[in-house]
């Protein structure tokens, strides 16, 4: 997950998604990324007129111990 700084806000370099939510479980129903800003993100949910949504942070993990490519 991206570092929060001061203020608890996220890191400035973090990109974003959006993740559609269905039903009254709130299941994630689908993912669109990657955007350069949290408002980016939601002005992208706003223009596809979805209702139920999250705009979220992304985290990128590698596993441990896998090569490199060359």
């Amino acid at each position: 997950m991206p570092r929060p700084v001061e203020g608890g806000d996220f890191d400035p370099s973090s990109m974003f998604g959006v993740i559609l939510l269905s039903g009254g479980a709130r299941r994630a129903r689908r993912i669109v990324l990657a955007f350069d800003s949290a408002s980016e993100a939601d002005a992208f949910a706003v223009e596809n007129h979805y209702v139920d949504y999250l705009v979220a942070p992304l985290s990128f993990l590698s596993p441990t111990g896998v090569r490199g490519l060359r």
